[in-house]
């Protein structure tokens, strides 16, 4: 919930001054943002769902995990697919062509960094405390279909790229159906680059604590002097000077700010 008001008042601060999306994209947590600015639900309902995600997350069981790995979704699935039958791992995030995160049970993933360190393949464990985006979030998708269906949805009034399907999504994310889905479904951040580079799109503005996203995306799509990446808050810089430094890099790209709002 924190990370979804922090992206959602970001997008706002940026809408009043003057700055609105022709497509917007986000990252597991960030597509319910990106859902919510682009009219899918209202931000209420928005509110609704993250809450809900997250408390029903907190309950169930510890002893998850997950890696990012330096190999191919292909080359990772070939490794997921030779472990014992029973294992509970599977991909969780294809963050680019060279980046596949695994998610799963914590001895069946060890098992599967040990299979990559005997294959020279850099392995990374991340620190969470469940194993997102893998079959070990099924023992809450019954209650939090009981609260997807009570929210009020509609077709995107602005261009959404969907994580899910890597390409421009209309009425299919309007269901119920999609974001009990979204929970179990990889994150494919890879293909909905592919997509966004393809909508010919040349300024990428972050909204987020820091630029995680805008470093992953510039791993998926050809480098471009043409292409700009802009993030709105960075670690370990003043707010307010990240965000001036983004206003005039806008500017400068020849962006009309709505400078009574700023």
């Amino acid at each position: 919930p924190a990370l979804f008001a922090l992206e959602y008042s970001l997008y706002q601060l940026w809408r009043s001054w003057g700055i609105e999306p022709a497509v917007v994209i986000g990252h597991s947590v960030g597509e319910y943002v990106a859902a919510c600015v682009a009219g899918v639900f209202s931000l209420a309902d928005g509110l609704k769902l993250i809450a809900k995600r997250g408390q029903l997350m907190g309950y169930l069981p510890a002893g998850g995990a997950m890696v990012s790995v330096m190999a191919s979704a292909q080359q990772v699935r070939e490794i997921i697919e030779s472990q014992p039958e029973g294992a509970v791992i599977s991909i969780a995030a294809l963050n680019g062509q060279e980046s596949t995160v695994i998610s799963g049970e914590a001895g069946a993933v060890q098992q599967v960094v040990t299979h990559l360190e005997a294959l020279v393949i850099i392995s990374k464990v991340l620190s969470v405390s469940h194993a997102f985006h893998s079959p070990l979030m099924e023992p809450m998708f019954n209650k939090f279909r009981q609260v997807a269906q009570l929210v009020d949805y509609r077709e995107p009034t602005v261009k959404l790229i969907s994580n899910v399907t890597g390409a421009v999504i209309t009425e299919a994310v309007a269901t119920p159906e999609f974001w009990c889905e979204h929970i179990l479904q990889p994150v494919n951040f890879v293909g909905g680059m592919s997509t966004l580079e393809q909508s010919g799109c040349g300024v990428l503005l972050e909204c987020g604590p820091q630029p995680i996203l805008l470093g992953m995306a510039r791993q998926c799509v050809a480098e471009s002097e043409e292409r700009v990446w802009l993030p709105s808050l960075r670690r370990q810089q003043g707010d307010w000077q990240q965000l001036l430094s983004t206003v005039s890099q806008l500017y400068v790209a020849g962006f009309v700010l709505d400078w009574d709002g700023f």
